[in-house]
């Protein structure tokens, strides 16, 4: 509020109390996809790789510590070292091709590891990737070959521990669980992302077809205001035009005030024209043209009468410099600040029941006319009625201001404060 201004209290409020379709991926990010697919891929077969080495190591551990290197034996267990590894790069070779024949393959990696601890690596991590397809049968035949092919290359290693076949099987399944386990978690995250994906893309959808749906239902109402508003003007030029081309004999000084008359309301109609508007937030005309004149900042009075009524009560403030010129302003700014101080009124009633909306107007003709409503918010007030939120008529509010040439925004004026500032160009 600036200083020096002046407050009107409207009759009657001196004792009141008172929110697509999946879009194709750019080429400029078709690229970013593949580097990010390749390194995937990568890091996946240096870590399969990686733990079958391990694997090989403890596996072949015993052996290599109880074998003499000078022995003839030595070159035997060498020779399998190496066919265990080389076995191993051909099983990690074959995962990037798990996605295309996923079963193919993980059966052909789990026989060579039956007898390549290298192989173990690929063999785990292609199960897993299996297990993410959350299908039971293929998943639990595919662990109990990984077991069974476990079991076979511990007892055809050259040197094993003295365990029982039964407790090398249980180990062996207790074990191999896991990654059926870790396979099933992953594939479910995996659909619940896919799934809340499509939910935000169907909202993002719905939200725009609504969108669309108000924008092409407000342009209608713009044509019937347009239309009330034109007609009248027009139809006074043409009487007046009229007028001037059947009397040729009227007094110059009448002839000059026709005249007059013919181009004013010429460039209003011009000036009405050019206020497009964006939409309109009046529901009792849907369906019906309108033949009363339009509201002004003329019927603020009987606007807050009625929100009083309906329980939000309104206090109107005024500058001075304001209230001195506010007839120098034209018809459709004038207009424009009933539809924002209506909707104002009309937003607070419903999230706000109950509290006093200050209206308050500044400005300077010639520049630009201010308009701001600020209302305290009550956290969880029920509206009455239990009236929905659409969410669109601050929207359209923004559109009828940008058009109108002027600005709204909507702000928290403090803790528990609700405010809606908006200017437009005081033209006279």
């Amino acid at each position: 509020m600036t200083l020096g201004s002046s407050r009107w209290w409207c009759p009657g409020f001196s004792g009141g109390t008172r929110v697509g379709a999946m879009s194709t991926a750019s080429p400029s990010i078709r690229p970013l996809r593949r580097s990010a697919a390749l390194w995937g891929t990568l890091w996946r077969m240096a870590l399969a790789l990686s733990t079958g080495l391990i694997a090989m190591l403890f596996s072949y551990g015993p052996a290599l510590e109880a074998t003499d290197p000078t022995a003839p034996e030595s070159l035997a267990l060498g020779g399998r070292l190496v066919l265990d590894v080389v076995l191993g790069l051909v099983a990690v070779g074959l995962i990037p091709l798990r996605r295309r024949a996923p079963l193919a393959v993980l059966l052909g990696i789990i026989a060579v590891a039956a007898v390549s601890a290298t192989a173990t690596g690929a063999a785990a991590l292609v199960l897993v990737s299996l297990s993410t397809r959350r299908r039971w049968p293929e998943t639990a035949a595919a662990t109990v070959l990984f077991v069974a092919a476990t079991v076979l290359f511990d007892l055809l290693l050259p040197v094993r521990d003295s365990v029982a076949t039964w407790q090398l099987v249980l180990v062996a399944a207790a074990l191999s669980s896991i990654l059926p386990i870790t396979g099933m978690y992953i594939g479910g995250r995996r659909e619940l992302l896919a799934t809340l994906r499509e939910q935000a893309d169907s909202a993002r959808r719905e939200q725009q077809a609504k969108r669309d749906q108000a924008q092409s239902a407000e342009r209608a109402r713009i044509a019937r205001e347009m239309h009330d508003v034109l007609a009248h003007r027009l139809s006074l030029v043409a009487l007046h035009a009229g007028v001037l081309e059947s009397r040729p004999d009227l007094p110059e000084a009448q002839r000059a005030a026709t005249v007059t008359i013919v181009r004013e309301n010429a460039h209003r109609a011009l000036s009405e024209l050019r206020d497009v508007l964006g939409v309109l937030h009046d529901p009792d005309t849907t369906g019906q043209q309108r033949t009363q004149p339009q509201p002004t900042l003329a019927d603020l009075p009987a606007l807050f009468e009625e929100s009083r009524l309906a329980g939000t009560p309104a206090v109107l403030q005024i500058d001075d410099a304001v209230a001195k010129q506010l007839d120098t302003l034209d018809s459709a700014t004038s207009r424009h600040l009933y539809r924002f101080v209506q909707e104002g009124l009309t937003n607070a009633r419903k999230h706000a029941p109950g509290q006093t909306v200050v209206v308050h107007l500044g400005g300077a003709p010639g520049t630009r006319v201010t308009l701001r409503l600020d209302n305290t918010v009550v956290p969880g007030s029920p509206a009455p009625g239990g009236q929905p939120r659409s969410g669109m008529g601050l929207g359209g509010l923004r559109e009828r201001a940008r058009l109108a040439g002027g600005e709204l925004s909507v702000d928290t004026a403090g803790p528990g404060r609700f405010t809606v500032a908006a200017w437009l160009p005081w033209t006279q």
